[in-house]
């Protein structure tokens, strides 16, 4: 909670809490006994209010307010594919004789990872 309060007081900057109160529709009580230290895990939904009035990933503030542990900021499976994806067509090997183009959902990405992984024998997908 130590690092999610200081967290906060540096994102304020030069705001005063009744400003951030105004905005965010979180009462300035409420925003003041998080940076002093005195509330516990505030709800997903405070930290959402927040993380889009200070324009920060929600799930830094998920971090930081102990919802998930120091470094385990998850990526979606969505991601996951995208990512492996993204290696897939960016390999020189893959490219010759096959050519792709236009959108992918999906499922055809994933199946494309699949394939890669099979003729490859390289585990891009857990």
């Amino acid at each position: 909670m130590k690092e999610l309060a200081e967290y906060l007081k540096n994102l304020r900057g030069d705001l005063s809490i009744r400003q951030v109160a105004e905005k965010t529709g979180i009462s300035n009580a409420y925003l003041s006994q998080l940076e002093s230290k005195k509330r516990k895990k505030p709800h997903p939904d405070v930290l959402q209010k927040l993380a889009d009035f200070y324009d920060v990933p929600i799930l830094e503030l998920f971090e930081k307010a102990g919802y998930l542990k120091e470094g385990e900021l998850r990526e979606t499976q969505e991601q996951k594919i995208d990512k492996a994806f993204a290696h897939v067509i960016s390999d020189p090997a893959f490219q010759y004789g096959t050519r792709l183009k236009g959108k992918y959902d999906f499922d055809a990405k994933r199946f494309i990872i699949e394939m890669y992984e099979k003729l490859t024998k390289k585990k891009l997908l857990e």
